[in-house]
């Protein structure tokens, strides 16, 4: 006897069931209680939400180092800032050419989302016309079969998408060449050339304030100190954290070093006075540059700082340093 796969079968709902199924109603609203949750989440299973077979596959691996995004009164960054999407500050390709952005939201729904930029000799593969193409990853979490569930799209758009500004309110008003353009991410097969129009107005805007807002994530991060935290055989997630608090962090009994040098920090350009013959001046003159301890244990998870990559490109340092975008 053949035995039958039946597809999102687990996803079987009506559309109220569904929305019950994904609504965050129980993981309360501050940083420490989301932080917990992600943890134990993100070990838990993840299946595929098929639209079609031949898309590729989504596993948790695709969302390890995503930037866990929650607010609270106990948060650890209580200044962290966003530009918003489609203004005069909209952060774009020319300024990160290798886009590779993974969030993940606790809000009516918890969410896991990746936006990365497809390089050109893969856009060439997948016949990729427009100056950018885009794979999305995404994964939504039901509550009630405690798993997330996947999904790819693809999508090409012209440059001239960056400076919509206001006009993302009116989806009527725009021109086709200024929408992102759904493309296959499989070789072999195609879109039909009018997929733009097959889709509703809403998923549109989603997908187009999402590649839009990666970019913004990725101008904040840059400038922002964080915090890689995993369990220690397990993916982890990257927390922005004010680096005032750093210091408070590691005069509690929350954080244990396995060894008792400080917590890493930049020490500030200066002139160093060497030994020297009595009154011979042999002042030296030293470099910005990074010292101190970076890996450390945090409530029985692993972790590691990682300072700005702002910062980071303006010293030499030895230390290796986990990057968000990769």
């Amino acid at each position: 006897m053949k035995n039958t796969s039946l597809l999102n079968k687990d996803l079987a709902l009506n559309e109220e069931q569904f929305v019950k199924a994904v609504t965050n109603d129980f993981t309360g609203d501050n940083f420490m209680d989301h932080l917990e949750w992600a943890m134990l989440m993100i070990q838990q299973n993840f299946k595929q939400m098929r639209l079609a077979e031949y898309l590729p596959v989504v596993t948790r691996n695709h969302f390890d180092k995503a930037y866990l995004m929650s607010g609270g009164n106990d948060s650890l960054n209580d200044n962290l800032r966003f530009f918003s999407p489609f203004t005069d500050l909209q952060a774009t390709p020319e300024i990160f050419p290798d886009l590779n952005i993974k969030v993940m939201t606790f809000n009516e729904s918890i969410q896991l989302n990746k936006v990365k930029q497809i390089d050109i000799r893969t856009k060439q593969i997948l016949k990729s016309k427009l100056q950018y193409a885009y794979e999305m990853s995404s994964a939504f979490y039901n509550k009630d079969t405690e798993a997330f569930y996947g999904f790819k799209s693809g999508y090409e758009l012209n440059k001239g998408f960056f400076s919509l500004g206001t006009k993302l309110d009116n989806l009527e008003k725009l021109n086709s060449a200024d929408l992102p353009n759904p493309i296959s991410l499989h070789p072999n097969y195609a879109m039909p050339k009018n997929a733009v129009a097959m889709l509703e107005k809403q998923h549109l805007t989603d997908v187009m304030r999402l590649i839009a807002m990666s970019y913004q994530v990725a101008m904040s991060m840059y400038y922002e100190w964080c915090i890689y935290i995993k369990e220690y055989d397990n993916i982890g997630l990257i927390i922005p954290i004010d680096p005032e608090i750093l210091s408070e962090l590691y005069k509690t009994s929350l954080v244990k070093f396995e060894n008792k040098k400080q917590m890493v920090h930049f020490v500030k350009e200066h002139y160093r006075r060497k030994a020297a013959l009595p009154g011979a001046d042999y002042s030296i003159f030293v470099n910005r540059y990074l010292r101190g301890e970076h890996r450390f244990d945090y409530r029985g998870f692993y972790a590691e700082v990682i300072p700005p990559k702002y910062d980071l490109v303006r010293v030499n340092t030895r230390k290796k340093f986990v990057d968000g975008s990769k």
